[in-house]
């Protein structure tokens, strides 16, 4: 029996004695009241005997938070009745024993008075207990108190006695009553606590046919040494430990084994983990919950779980909840004094392994999670595919949409240009893998199914279409429509209404052909920069008014453009037909066209050969609409403006000036000024920069002492 002294109650060391406390002889100084004792108690000059039968980890240390409880040599109990204050010690100790042998109970092995007049009971164990998880030590002290009735025995029972870092004073008068508390009494008291106490739960819950037949897998001759049924509370040796010792030491619980043995190194609780390995553990729980929640993720604010249909949604708390009762699931606790729940795990395992930063769609991206640099985003389309071919690509399953797509367009070449545009991007859109493609413009005469291509055909193929003209043009916000939409279609009623307007419209078409990453607002929980996997396709009549839609075709936009002219003597097929009918052919056709596209058409050599891996194949644009658009350009005015000046200067000498100094000599003329009075200088300085490239041979530019100046000789 070991017992921990102190010098004082405010000392941290402790020591061991090598002396019974019985043995030990002290005084204490006169005090006219009890305070004046506590005071000196905790005074560190005192030296005094002060005791504890509780170990710390570090004996030498006093048992306290930074020191917790390891071992449990005895059970001290203090007794503070009133009446016990001039009753004789061995009338007590009398009162003690007859009260034992008449109602049960163990009586103390040593009892003492106390500074105050009272008494003090010591219960020594043969063997020590193990103290070193509170869980189970608190069970122990409610053990010991029914195992003893310690509460009944002496009136005035102090709670304090129930705390293992309590340190008492040495008393006197230490009286032997009985014999230690017996080991196979002291080993029974821990096997009922640890039966009816589930300890750590651990990460997960592990059937236990599972563990045992994992533990067979790592201990053989566990088939031999546990008797009897491996199964929780059930009691045996410590198998994991390789001793030939079969003695019952330990006892089975959810989250590992409870010891009564210090050769599980000292440990009271050993996790099935340490047992089996954190590995088998840890892979268990990730399957277990990972089959639970495979299609659910959490954005920090809700639930994202796949509906009926295969489409995500967003659900909260609650909902999700109620998800994993129909599950199976189990909202109650999964032991007594364990408030969690099997809901309770899922729902923090959702959390910390199934974080998303929100949610986006992915056009044609079949990933159900797409991560953006170091964030990760439900793919809300992963579902979305394009309309599947069918098995038989003969145009004779889709005549009408054959010799439409073969004849409606001015140019014969320019049928393999739209077939191998479709192509393009409907193979790699069939894949999961949308290529980089050019933007489509197709222009001809009202009526001849410009629109019904684009609104219509496309949007069915690629499973959505959207008017993006608005947004192009700045009058509208991105928004959710053209952020799932695949095929982004702009007609000549969405024209700009000012230069502004129509310079941004031109640097948008840019941007999304070569560059095609878009933010996506508002409808998600935060924004996220995605790859807007599509095409933009602009439809216009080809009068002067319509085609003011089309972008500024100066520059490195050309080569991301495919420019189309319709045929004036093809006659539409559509025309006559009710909607429905237009329809029904196009549904009953369309599949196979997609067949013949995928599987038999094969693009001739003009029109891949020498085109760039990027777009896959080579840009075309019609001379017509290229001449025309160029014609009602702001540049080709301004260029005419410049021709008019030049011939009015009447001197062929080359100019040669910046483009203040050019604007103001154009100002002399009165020819001019009709002109030049609503000249901007900073947008006529971007002309005079394109001219340098449209009219090489005519307009040049250098630097002179770090300004720039243009050279003009037509």
């Amino acid at each position: 029996m070991n017992y921990y002294l102190l010098e004082n109650l405010t000392s941290k060391s402790s020591k061991l004695t090598l002396k019974h406390p019985s043995t030990l002889k002290s005084s204490i100084p006169g005090f006219s009241s009890k305070e004046g004792f506590r005071e000196w108690c905790k005074d560190p000059a005192t030296k005094h005997v002060f005791f504890s039968a509780v170990e710390g980890v570090n004996p030498h240390e006093r048992v306290r938070s930074a020191n917790p409880p390891f071992k449990m040599h005895g059970f001290v109990v203090d007794y503070d009745g009133e009446e016990l204050v001039n009753k004789p010690l061995p009338e007590i100790i009398a009162a003690v024993v007859k009260k034992v042998a008449k109602k049960g109970g163990i009586a103390p092995t040593w009892m003492t008075k106390t500074y105050s007049g009272k008494v003090r009971g010591v219960w020594e164990f043969e063997s020590s207990l193990p103290a070193d998880n509170e869980v189970i030590l608190g069970k122990i002290y409610d053990g010991l108190l029914v195992l003893t009735k310690a509460k009944t025995l002496v009136g005035g029972f102090d709670n304090a006695s129930m705390n293992p870092a309590m340190y008492w004073e040495l008393g006197s008068s230490w009286t032997k009553v009985s014999d230690q508390l017996a080991e196979p009494k002291l080993e029974t008291l821990f096997f009922d606590c640890a039966k009816k106490t589930s300890g750590p739960k651990g990460k997960v819950n592990i059937p236990m046919d599972v563990l045992y037949d994992k533990a067979l897998e790592i201990y053989p001759d566990l088939v031999t040494r546990w008797r009897g049924e491996f199964d929780l509370g059930c009691r045996g040796p410590l198998f994991w430990i390789d001793d030939k010792v079969d003695r019952v030491g330990c006892v089975l619980q959810q989250g590992g084994v409870w010891c009564y043995s210090n050769r599980a190194n000292g440990k009271t609780f050993v996790s099935w983990g340490e047992i089996l390995g954190e590995d088998f553990v840890d892979q268990y729980r990730e399957k277990k919950l990972a089959e639970a929640v495979d299609d659910t993720w959490f954005d920090g604010q809700k639930y994202w779980v796949k509906d009926g249909r295969g489409v995500w949604s967003p659900v909260l708390k609650e909902d999700f909840i109620v998800r994993l009762r129909l599950a199976g699931f189990s909202n109650k606790a999964r032991k007594k004094g364990d408030p969690a729940s099997e809901i309770d795990e899922v729902l923090i395992y959702v959390q910390d392994e199934r974080r998303i930063h929100g949610a986006a769609p992915f056009l044609f991206n079949f990933k159900e999670v797409v991560n953006v640099g170091a964030k990760r985003y439900i793919n809300t389309h992963a579902h979305v595919r394009v309309l599947a071919p069918a098995d038989d690509p003969s145009p004779d399953k889709w005549p009408t949409l054959f010799d439409w797509w073969n004849e409606w367009l001015d140019n014969p070449i320019s049928a393999h240009y739209l077939f191998a545009w479709l192509q393009w991007f409907y193979k790699s859109a069939l894949a999961g893998e949308v290529r980089a493609g050019h933007s489509l413009i197709i222009a001809g005469d009202a009526d001849y199914g410009k629109s019904l291509f684009s609104t219509c055909i496309l949007p069915k193929i690629f499973s959505g279409g959207a008017d993006a003209g608005p947004f192009l043009m700045g009058k509208e916000n991105f928004n959710k429509e053209l952020a799932e939409s695949g095929v982004w279609y702009v007609d000549d009623n969405t024209s700009a209404a000012s230069i502004t307007e129509h310079r941004r419209f031109s640097e948008m078409i840019k941007k999304l052909t070569a560059s095609p990453k878009m933010t996506v607002r508002a409808m998600y929980r935060e924004p996220v920069d995605i790859e807007r996997r599509g095409r933009v396709v602009i439809t216009t009549n080809t009068d002067a008014d319509s085609l003011a839609v089309l972008p500024n075709l100066e520059g490195t936009i050309l080569d991301k453009l495919m420019i189309l002219k319709m045929s004036n003597t093809y006659k539409p097929w559509f025309r006559g037909k009710t909607h429905t009918q237009i329809e029904n052919i196009i549904d009953a056709e369309l599949p196979h066209a997609l067949a013949y596209i995928k599987n038999e058409y094969r693009p001739i050599k003009e029109v891949t050969e020498g085109a760039s891996g990027r777009f896959g194949i080579n840009t075309f644009h019609h001379p017509d609409i290229l001449s025309m658009a160029k014609d009602l350009s702001a540049e080709q005015r301004d260029w005419e403006m410049i021709q008019f000046w030049w011939k009015l200067r009447g001197n062929e000498d080359p100019w040669e000036g910046n483009v203040s100094e050019l604007m103001g000599t154009m100002e002399t003329f009165d020819e001019l000024k009709v002109f030049t009075r609503s000249l901007n200088k900073i947008a006529f300085g971007r002309t005079m920069s394109k001219m340098t490239s449209l009219f090489a041979d005519k307009v040049t530019k250098r630097l002179v002492r770090g300004a720039v100046t243009y050279k003009i000789s037509i």
